[in-house]
């Protein structure tokens, strides 16, 4: 169902907006002192957010190609820095997992046409043995304690460097290299770009349906939308005066849409925490800050309410928390409740859609196992197979249409003529049905993706490296359940006769080619895999 007023009113606004450094623009120039960033607890203001991200684009501008920009930088204070001086280098981004290996670089790299990578210090390992096979002629390398004070800059950057025994990093012949502290004391702050010609802001990797690799194209008209749509959702009191807990990493788009740039079109202050899996990082903020909003998968808000602390923090000025990424648990959210007094709010998107579809009202009393209602101008539909139109509470796949929808993936042909039906609805890949009440709720996937605590693993990715060791024939991958993660990776492998290959052995192999939630759990040897007629695998066969 369409909303014709709100989504005129979404349409307006995209008119004079289309370019997500308007964001910025605007928060500089009606709240230049408010708090914009909080990290290792040091806080820069929306002017000083402004001009060290100007300062990079300047350098940008001046000193690289116009290919594709690289960020693979944790939750830091320089991550919107610099996500922002590309995009008013009129430059498109892609954002890399730190946690990748250096085959999973290499591969994203090549394919988005990367020529310059604004890189952590602590990841450069990663980068080093593959950067000669790349495109990549700039390197902006970023440091933990950048963007602090003097004084704590450098003893940040000290600490980090003995623990990590990073002192200098290994130079390659041929390209430029460059430190972002040297980047905001050389470049002007001053903006000198004139006109946005690039209406690419991110191409933003997932495996989506099929588990290839592949880019989502998002528009910064895309992403403004789905802001603006967000923005008609939130509840009213969240404004520049709110925080919002920025746990989840900012390369995923769930996180870098709502908790970094929607939290800058209000004003708001995002609190960015650099490694929830220490729990004290997680639960320190907590302690010391005011906290409007927090966002999650279900797997962070079990490790919250699992911590000895949990009843104890002051929750009274927590408005909203919004769960995403992978299925919320009802135990959870009603252990939640018990505590906070109102339950988490779900909401359902894809990389695709930049990302949100749908969300629950802020002010739903219970858990009800839905993602909610459709934001404001998106259109669903449940089809079946054959494309044909489920009624009220018919299952099919879930199919999307709105302002916040990509146009295609990068460089995919075959599939983006597969991807959208003919009057133009993305086919997302889940199984789900509408209630009476308009309500979306999700039952199944279409194909066979594993979330691990709301990353998506795609089997064949895992099943390829598998593959590669020299003791195995063939292996099959599925999702098991698992209390902490949701869920884990399980492989079946079929060994080469007579092999002595050992269950640790072959899961110490994955490490160096896996992020470590793409690492299988279990491993159980098979003799076979059941197959069809026609060879291919049959998973469904296969016992958990």
């Amino acid at each position: 169902m369409s909303l014709p007023n709100n989504l005129l009113k979404v349409n307006l606004i995209m008119k004079s907006n289309t370019n997500l450094t308007q964001l910025l623009d605007d928060a500089v120039i009606i709240t230049p002192n408010n708090q914009a960033l909080i990290g290792l607890d040091s806080v820069i203001t929306y002017k000083q957010f402004y001009g060290a991200s100007i300062s990079l684009s300047n350098y940008l501008s001046t000193n690289t190609s116009n290919g594709t920009v690289a960020i693979m930088v944790p939750n830091l204070l320089a991550f919107p820095v610099c996500l922002f001086g590309i995009w008013y280098a009129d430059r498109t981004a892609t954002l890399v997992n730190p946690l990748y290996t250096s085959d999973e670089l290499l591969k994203q790299c090549l394919d988005a046409k990367v020529t310059t990578i604004i890189i952590a210090k602590i990841f450069y390992k990663i980068l080093e043995p593959i950067i000669k096979d790349t495109q990549i002629q700039s390197v902006i390398t970023v440091e933990i304690g950048d963007l602090q004070s003097s004084i704590k800059r450098h003893i940040v950057n000290l600490i980090t460097c003995i623990k990590r025994k990073i002192l200098i990093i290994q130079k390659q012949p041929g390209i430029s290299y460059i430190s972002l502290d040297s980047v905001l004391k050389k470049y002007s702050n001053t903006f000198t770009n004139v006109k946005f010609k690039n209406k690419i802001a991110l191409l933003q990797y997932t495996g989506g349906t099929s588990g290839a690799l592949k880019a989502a194209i998002l528009k910064h008209e895309n992403i403004l939308a789905n802001i603006y749509q967000l923005a008609h959702w939130l509840p009213k009191d969240i404004n520049k005066n709110s925080s919002i807990l920025t746990a989840l990493p900012l390369y995923h788009i769930f996180a870098l849409t709502i908790n970094c740039l929607l939290f800058i079109h209000i004003k708001g202050t995002s609190i960015l925490v650099l490694n929830p899996r220490e729990i004290k990082q997680l639960i320190d903020p907590l302690k010391k800050y005011t906290v409007d909003v927090i966002t999650g998968v279900n797997t962070l808000f079990g490790v919250l309410i699992r911590h000895k602390d949990f009843k104890k923090l002051n929750w009274s000025k927590l408005k909203v928390a919004i769960s995403g990424g992978m299925p919320l648990d009802k135990k959870i959210s009603d252990e939640w409740q018990l505590t906070i007094g109102k339950p988490i709010v779900q909401g359902y998107g894809l990389t695709e859609c930049s990302p949100v579809v749908s969300a629950e009202n802020y002010e739903t009393t219970e858990f009800s196992g839905s993602v909610g209602k459709p934001l404001t101008g998106t259109k669903i539909k449940i089809l079946d197979e054959s494309l044909k139109l489920m009624k009220i509470n018919e299952l099919g796949e879930i199919c999307i249409k709105g302002p916040q929808v990509m146009d295609s993936y990068w460089h995919k042909k075959d599939l983006n003529r597969k991807i959208f039906t003919k009057d133009g609805y993305f086919r997302s890949g889940d199984v789900g049905y509408i209630d009476k009440k308009g309500r979306i709720f999700i039952v199944d996937r279409m194909k066979d993706m594993v979330i691990v605590s709301g990353f998506n693993v795609y089997p064949c990715d895992v099943e390829q490296i598998l593959n590669q060791h020299p003791d195995v024939v063939e292996s099959a991958c599925i999702g098991v359940d698992n209390k902490v993660s949701g869920q884990s990776v399980k492989a079946f492998v079929v060994k080469k006769s007579g092999s002595s290959l050992e269950k640790r052995e072959l899961i110490e192999y994955c490490k160096k080619y896996l992020t470590h939630y793409k690492i299988p759990k279990k491993i159980e040897w098979v003799e076979a895999l059941p197959k069809s007629s026609v060879g291919k695998i049959l998973k469904r066969k296969l016992t958990h």
